[in-house]
């Protein structure tokens, strides 16, 4: 359907505006965001906070083209890699209750798995993306895309995808590859009997009332307030529908809202979900050069205000269209939220994302 008026709904159905900063401050936000929203065309919603308070946030754009439904305060979006942060949260969260152990080999969870290499790597290996595993699914994948409605069990991809010899010496090298995640999920779900969505619900949505977030294996009818995936909006819509393998939602099948991030970010780095050893763990930096600590990054940062550097906790997804950026900075909670389902350019996100939370520059080392 053409959304031509486009720029008249963005216009028209700005949601969900909440404003609780200073008015000054308050007036600096609303003018930063409002004009990355129109310089970019953004479509979606940006949160500002501080622990588990919301300053502001604003919506933008349309969460379906065909109905012409609004992007609001509560729409849901898949937030791609932010889900490995999850994972690792989950995994720590078992830690603490004395069902894993970060540095126990894979073979004592996964008895059946190839007992060479499975006595070689280990969990905090897997949840730092060092396992020495090669991207087998990843690779699958390029040669048939058809790969990602593959409903394969979940021990049949791990024997399909996740038991190749490993390309280098676990722990002395950063690879990003999904092929990890696909054996924490296997793991998770061996040692709890949970299905992986079960095990998020009650390790962290429940505790943190997390309500409007989820697991799913890609875009369905029965995600309440779905914001739908697009590659373009102008001059036509152009759906970019986001669809996963159900044996590797533990790498991109969590969706959420910014409250729900918002929530998730403080339970997580300032409240009582984890242990003070866990909390540690999950962001201790494992490969300096990535800044990849477990499931996410741990950015150091200049700051605008005083000599010493912030210390920022930066998790970024992409799943299809879908865009997720929560970063928080660790002495103070300051947070930003961006969520959007057509993809913004990269680097005026993240300049905004900086901007907003008042730092001088970015790092040296980039994402991949």
């Amino acid at each position: 359907m053409s959304v031509s008026h486009f720029k008249l709904t963005c216009l028209g159905l700005l949601a969900g505006l909440c404003v609780s900063l200073p008015a000054r401050a308050a007036d600096r936000v609303q003018e930063q965001v409002r004009q990355f929203a129109a310089d970019t065309r953004f479509n979606g919603v940006v949160l500002v906070g501080k622990g588990t308070r919301v300053d502001y946030v604003e919506a933008f754009g349309l969460a379906d083209a065909e109905t012409l439904r609004p992007i609001k305060r509560n729409s849901r979006f898949f937030t791609g890699s932010v889900g490995k942060w999850l994972a690792s949260i989950m995994v720590l969260r078992l830690v603490d209750d004395g069902k894993l152990k970060l540095d126990e080999p894979i073979l004592t969870y996964i008895p059946e798995y190839r007992e060479d290499t499975g006595k070689q790597f280990t969990l905090r290996h897997l949840l730092s993306n060092g396992s020495g595993l090669p991207d087998s699914l990843m690779a699958a994948y390029e040669k048939d895309p058809s790969i990602q409605s593959d409903r394969s069990a979940v021990p049949d991809a791990v024997a399909r995808f996740a038991s190749g010899d490993l390309a280098f010496t676990p722990g002395t090298r950063f690879d990003y590859n999904l092929t990890n995640w696909l054996l924490v999920q296997a793991i998770l779900e061996r040692v709890s009997k949970e299905s992986f969505e079960q095990l998020a619900r009650r390790l962290v949505f429940k505790p943190l009332r997390m309500t409007d977030s989820g697991i799913s294996a890609g875009e369905s009818q029965d995600i309440r307030e779905l914001a739908l995936g697009y590659r373009a909006l102008k001059p036509k819509a152009e759906r970019k529908a986001f669809l996963i393998p159900a044996y590797i939602v533990a790498a991109g099948g969590f969706y959420s809202t910014a409250d729900d991030m918002l929530r998730l970010t403080h339970g997580v780095l300032s409240g009582k979900l984890l242990s003070t050893e866990s909390r540690k763990a999950l962001l201790t930096i494992d490969h300096p050069e990535s800044a990849y600590a477990l499931g996410g990054r741990v950015r150091t940062f200049a700051s605008k205000k005083r000599p010493a550097p912030y210390t920022v906790a930066t998790n970024d997804g992409t799943g299809g269209a879908y865009r997720t950026v929560a970063w928080r900075v660790l002495e103070d909670g300051r947070t930003v939220i961006l969520m959007s389902n057509l993809r913004p350019d990269d680097a005026k996100l993240f300049d905004l994302t900086e901007s907003l939370l008042e730092l001088k520059q970015a790092p040296e080392e980039t994402a991949p």
